[in-house]
């Protein structure tokens, strides 16, 4: 079994809960509340920016569908965070280790922040179109993104249901990355699909400039 990630103990995690007002994270855990408060759902319920991540100054926006049960207050850490103690997050910290992607360089979002109403793992539609205009305003924040990484089908079409502009370079698009939980990547193929998505991100964050090569470059 996997030793998943160190949000599972207490005293970590209240560390980092300390710092969910930093300000590189501050402006996006800000939107968190104000989105449990259009939900209509106690602050806190949307979970915040783990603060080890890059926050406003990142500049990879990894796109998920909804939280997790790790990820949400009461079942989990109330974080979006490498370190909440299940298998997506303990996943994708190995490949960013692996490739060699800062934890600095990229913030996790997802294409629905809230809670879903479904039992199933997956956001509804209706969720995704709801949530739209976060996403939006989450890109706003973070004044030096270059990329996105979509990861999964609700990732790629709540990007699409978002509208972004073409300025940013989108791995994901127009292919299929899945998600990286335990059942998003059963098979060799998908584990395969996801592992080179991420050396690809780490190759493009090395190169900078050369970035916009052969991208998936999304419009409107």
């Amino acid at each position: 079994m996997p030793d998943f990630g160190d949000n599972r103990h207490r005293e970590h995690l209240l560390a980092k809960h300390a710092r969910v007002w930093e300000p590189h994270v501050a402006p996006i855990n800000h939107l968190a509340n104000r989105i449990a408060d259009a939900e209509g759902i106690p602050r806190g319920h949307v979970p915040y920016v783990d603060p080890d991540l890059g926050g406003i100054h990142a500049r990879v926006l990894v796109l998920l569908d909804n939280p997790s049960r790790k990820a949400k207050a009461g079942t989990g850490s109330g974080l979006l965070s490498l370190d909440n103690d299940d298998r997506t997050a303990w996943t994708c910290r190995l490949a960013y280790k692996e490739a060699g992607v800062d934890w600095r360089s990229v913030v996790h979002w997802n294409s629905c922040p809230f809670p879903t109403a479904s039992k199933g793992p997956r956001s509804l539609d209706s969720e995704r179109a709801r949530a739209a205009r976060w996403t939006r305003e989450l890109v706003t924040l973070c004044s030096n993104l270059e990329f996105v990484l979509l990861l999964g089908g609700p990732a790629r079409d709540g990007w699409r249901r978002a509208g972004r502009p073409s300025s940013l370079v989108v791995i994901g698009q127009g292919r299929d990355i899945p998600h990286c939980s335990g059942q998003g990547i059963a098979t060799a193929d998908a584990k395969k699909r996801f592992y080179g998505a991420i050396a690809e991100l780490a190759g493009r964050l090395r190169n900078g400039g050369n970035a916009r090569r052969n991208a998936d470059v999304f419009q409107d």
